[in-house]
């Protein structure tokens, strides 16, 4: 029988999910149910579009340097809040911070900044799920203060954000709690921004219920989807989160899976864990021969593999809502 996937508006699916123990039946498979959550998925996953995730990176690389310590700072922030508000987020907020940073001899303390987009709760749980990925970016060599693409690293991560937002809010989705859309600023020079967020959530007894981080998720070289792996960097309080994305991934995506920890310090979700929230790190299995270099660059990503991660967040947003 041939393969027929029910296209539902989302806020009939909405009403079936505030409905105890309803199942749907879907003709996807002859043998199988799908949760309204499930369908729910399945109907905003079919919006999120490699192409969306291709412009918004181009246009991350194409402002030249986001380079923390840079005079356009604050105007790169601005940009990604702007886009936000363009989908029909009308409380997104620059949330800023000072640091104090020592770079070539130079000590520098200036103002940085999280942009933060909140889709609303439906009321029925006060928890927070956050997803996000860090937008400032580095060299290795050269002068970042002039020109660092940064394309993989990590205006795909922030492509992921943008693209979940936009599907979220063009399909009137309403999750059972806030979920909160953050590009992180500060991160290459000391996972700033999500310190900060992560230290006033625990300060403030938010209820953060998982924390969802995707830093270079846009680097493949396998042209084979079957191939296709990605890194679930998981924590000493996070092992649950990391099987229930093994398990929706393989419902949702093509990808297979990974679990090598190596890096987990070194990415925004580290400070979420060290402040007592479950965090879970997407990041590709595959090194980057163009990681803090001028060529990173858009040209280099494969975006149908991010896609596929992007569709992994959605999956777990709605899971866990």
């Amino acid at each position: 029988m041939s393969i027929v996937k029910l296209k539902i508006p989302v806020s009939i699916l909405v009403i079936l999910m505030l409905l105890p123990l309803i199942t749907i039946s879907c003709n996807k498979d002859d043998d199988q149910e799908y949760s309204a959550k499930e369908l729910m998925t399945f109907d905003l996953n079919d919006d999120i579009k490699s192409d969306s995730l291709e412009s918004y990176v181009r246009w991350l690389e194409n402002m030249g340097t986001r380079f923390a310590l840079a005079d356009n700072r604050r105007a790169v922030a601005v940009k990604i809040r702007n886009r936000f508000m363009a989908f029909g987020y009308g409380n997104v907020k620059l949330d800023s911070f000072m640091i104090s940073k020592s770079y070539n001899g130079t000590t520098y303390q200036l103002w940085q900044y999280n942009v933060i987009a909140a889709l609303e709760g439906s009321g029925t749980s006060d928890s927070i799920s956050i997803v996000g990925g860090h937008y400032d970016n580095n060299l290795k060599s050269g002068d970042p203060f002039l020109t660092v693409p940064g394309a993989n690293d990590n205006a795909s991560g922030v492509a992921a954000t943008l693209e979940l937002a936009r599907v979220m809010k063009k399909n009137n989705y309403i999750p059972e709690g806030t979920i909160k859309f953050i590009a992180f600023g500060g991160e290459e020079l000391g996972l700033f921004g999500s310190y900060n967020y992560a230290g006033k959530a625990k300060d403030n007894n938010e209820k953060i219920r998982i924390m969802l981080n995707n830093d270079m998720i846009a680097y493949q070289r396998l042209a084979d989807k079957n191939g296709w792996v990605v890194n679930l960097v998981d924590y000493n309080n996070s092992s649950s989160l990391r099987k229930r994305a093994e398990e929706l991934g393989a419902v949702f995506t093509v990808l297979k899976f990974k679990n090598d920890n190596t890096y987990n310090k070194q990415s925004d979700s580290y400070p979420f864990f060290l402040n007592g929230f479950r965090p879970i790190f997407f990041f590709s299995d595959v090194i980057d021969p163009n990681y803090h270099t001028i060529n990173d660059l858009a040209k280099n990503c494969n975006f149908e593999y991010c896609r596929e991660i992007t569709m992994l967040n959605c999956a777990m947003l709605v899971d866990y809502n």
